[in-house]
């Protein structure tokens, strides 16, 4: 959802007042450590190839709440298909038709696994940090449109001894209860390499592209591994981690599961409920409407639930248009007080009130494994609409006409009311948006900028 914040010219020109420079490699991991903290939760889209004793594609998706640490992975290895959940209370398998509890040394093993991944997801530096303690100092910053990308460079030794050890903490994790034997003292690590892309905005990570290599004695044997894995992330976007139903055997096949693969018929119908879902998310995201929200969800038997999560998508919007605005004036953000935030947060949405959406259609893509939503907008040009403001600004500053405190007051003063002025609709153009689901009457959508970016544009 961040890039809807109307933050982009603001970036810009908040890094021309500031001129603070490229930071250190030590002071972006510092900044990134912070913000990674402060999030809820995170879904992470996996890719990647696995080259060894056998080789497959893997894709997948993995979720974490971090504060009731729950945790969910999805993995797909050459079509295969494995589920696992881990809460306070349950430990959920599903592999193929076979979806179970898991209990004794298989639960050890899940919840080992979630919770190492976890861990990674939550900050991949501080993770591999554990293996290297000058890992933070150790990255090449260099800078692109509105990201910053670390690149490691540490030395031949510290890339193996990073590689070595990551690899130890899976085998220990995977020989819990196996019949394969691998000897931990025979991993041998030999190349890895990390690229991590910041958001300028928000120092959050993006995305993560890590490669490594190594070898390791299975059964008296030496077997080499090479990986490639991309994680690319979205926060703070889950109602809920996902559970998947456990079932009986016997009624697998009969089953009305999100995990099974739906007929035409069936596809058909969730097309149509993923349309319902998509028309009230924009009502409560865009439009600040619960009550809508409610009335076009898919699921009508239980509202109470269904309004807490308009409440949610509602509130989340406005909060994180508020954290990345702040965020993107960089050095002036102190500046800036909680009721100018809500003023032009408040403004924000009296603009957005203006634009024009239509549903159209709905299908499943097998290719996206995933329903897709074509919306119609007419949305307006915010980044027209926010040079109006910032570039007149730009230039009294540079003049020494105005101070820093000057300049919020005036920045924060123009865009909200240019905000709340007409604004020009564009016309209409339709774009995919893509949804799945998640069980019964439960979808989600996995990037709300693929229509939030349509209703306020950003060039």
């Amino acid at each position: 959802m961040k890039k809807i914040m109307n933050t982009s010219l603001a970036l810009s020109f908040a890094l021309l007042l500031s001129a603070c420079g490229m930071p250190s490699s030590e002071e972006l991991t510092g900044d990134v450590k912070e913000a990674q903290e402060k999030v809820k939760n995170v879904q992470v889209k996996v890719t990647g190839k696995e080259e060894g004793s056998s080789d497959y594609q893997v894709n997948g998706v993995q979720e974490f709440d971090f504060k009731s640490k729950a945790g969910y992975i999805n993995t797909k290895m050459n079509g295969e298909e494995l589920k696992m959940y881990h809460d306070g209370d349950e430990t959920l398998a599903v592999a193929g038709e076979e979806s179970t509890k898991v209990q004794g040394e298989e639960k050890k093993y899940v919840t080992a696994l979630i919770n190492n991944a976890r861990e990674l997801q939550q900050n991949p530096i501080r993770y591999y940090q554990k293996y290297d303690k000058n890992l933070p100092d150790e990255f090449d910053v260099t800078e692109k449109d509105k990201e910053y990308v670390l690149t490691f460079n540490g030395d031949k030794d510290k890339k193996q001894k990073i590689v070595a050890g990551d690899a130890k903490a899976y085998y220990k994790i995977t020989n819990q209860g196996s019949d394969t034997a691998v000897d931990l003292d025979q991993v041998k690590g030999k190349d890895f390499s990390l690229v991590v892309t910041i958001d300028k905005e928000t120092k959050r990570i993006k995305k993560v592209v890590k490669n490594q290599s190594y070898s390791v004695n299975v059964d008296g044997k030496t077997e080499n591994s090479n990986s490639k894995q991309t994680y690319t992330y979205t926060y703070n976007q889950l109602d809920n981690v996902t559970k998947p139903k456990v079932e009986a055997k016997a009624a697998a096949a009969s089953t009305d599961s999100s995990t099974e693969t739906p007929n035409k018929e069936k596809q058909a119908a969730y097309a149509k409920e993923a349309e319902q879902y998509v028309d009230a998310l924009i009502q409560a995201t865009v439009y600040q409407n619960t009550d809508q929200f409610v009335a076009k969800h898919p699921n009508q038997q239980d509202k109470k639930q269904v309004k807490e999560k308009g409440e949610f998508q509602k509130s989340s919007f406005v909060e994180f248009f508020e954290t990345n605005f702040k965020g993107a004036l960089s050095s002036l953000s102190s500046n800036i007080t909680d009721e100018q935030l809500n003023e032009v947060s408040s403004a924000f949405l009296k603009a957005l009130s203006s634009t024009k959406y239509t549903i159209k259609d709905a299908a499943y893509s097998d290719e996206d494994d995933a329903y897709v939503v074509q919306v119609e907008i007419q949305g307006f040009n915010d980044a027209s609409v926010l040079a109006e403001v910032m570039t007149p600004l730009a230039e009294k500053y540079q003049a020494g006409e105005l101070s820093n405190e000057q300049l919020v007051n005036e920045l924060i003063d123009g865009v909200a009311k240019r905000y709340r002025e007409p604004v020009e609709l564009l016309p209409a153009k339709t774009v995919p948006v893509h949804v799945v689901r998640n069980g019964e009457k439960d979808y989600e959508v996995l990037m709300q900028d693929e229509y939030l970016l349509t209703f306020a544009q950003q060039s």
